[in-house]
């Protein structure tokens, strides 16, 4: 088996859950992974990764991703999120334009802290482990571009946005960054993914529709899932490739799906203009 699943994740499972639940649906010895986590909290879209594809899920990892979110100021938690210990803290009405003035100090790249209830690993160890503990740490920041935060409802103290990020960014930083730039807290009450770059939640099925009609009948090709453009190449250039030997290939620079003469996924090509050389192999 190789190819994408498309998972349209319900609440209150983790995706670790929902690689479980589908890795009972293959057969014995195929692989099942993500290929980026979803909050319980969290619904939308969840790429999994089928057979020989969880070589390719690193692709996915890198990919923009969007969502709406719902969040609700004057609250705090420790996860950032509803699911978390929610304690009320003074927090003085906020009028709908002094919300949106804010709003524009997220939008564009800069520093990011992750929450400390995170996939993480720190020393070995995921953050929300050591949280759980009562263990003191420290999460480096990191370098987040939001490139569209839209307010598409607000009536204090709820609000809605549509997010368009970057991989890597957390949407639960975001609403708690936001609260404490008003002087107030905020968390996620509710929160969707709808694409992960262009694959988006009109293509993700309902995880129980997979258990029940199977896996196989909703996996994706590789090449659909991962974007990148694609180049077939000849019977010839088929044995190179597999072989690990570069093509002389004219085509712009990036990263390709190769496909063979009859469309059959080879693997990620790199392209310099000149020469494409294999990147990931796929061996049928």
């Amino acid at each position: 088996m190789l190819g994408f699943l498309i998972v349209d994740k319900p609440k209150g499972l983790t995706s670790f859950n929902a690689v479980e639940r589908v890795r009972r649906r293959v057969p014995k010895g195929v692989k099942v992974g993500h290929t980026g986590t979803l909050d319980p909290l969290a619904t939308g879209v969840l790429i999994l990764a089928v057979g020989k594809a969880t070589r390719l899920s690193e692709y996915l990892l890198k990919k923009d991703k969007s969502y709406i979110v719902e969040g609700i100021l004057g609250y705090y938690s420790e996860t950032y999120d509803v699911d978390g210990d929610l304690k009320k803290v003074s927090c003085p009405e906020i009028p709908e334009e002094k919300f949106k003035q804010v709003l524009e100090k997220f939008t564009g790249t800069f520093k990011q802290v992750p929450p400390p209830f995170s996939a993480i690993k720190i020393k070995g160890k995921r953050a929300y482990q050591l949280a759980r503990e009562g263990k003191q740490f420290e999460l480096p920041e990191r370098e987040v571009t939001v490139y569209k935060l839209e307010l598409l409802a607000y009536s204090y103290p709820k609000f809605r946005l549509y997010v368009e990020c970057s991989s890597g960014t957390y949407v639960r930083s975001l609403v708690h960054d936001l609260g404490k730039s008003l002087s107030c807290d905020a968390v996620v009450s509710e929160l969707r993914r709808t694409c992960v770059g262009n694959i988006c939640e009109d293509e993700a099925v309902p995880l129980k529709r997979v258990e029940e009609e199977g896996v196989e009948k909703f996996l994706k090709n590789p090449e659909e899932v991962l974007g990148f453009p694609t180049v077939r190449i000849s019977e010839r250039e088929e044995r190179l490739f597999l072989n690990g030997s570069f093509l002389f290939k004219e085509v712009p620079p990036g990263l390709y799906s190769v496909l063979s003469p009859s469309g059959k996924f080879l693997g990620i090509g790199v392209s310099n203009g000149e020469v494409l050389k294999p990147e990931k192999v796929i061996v049928h």
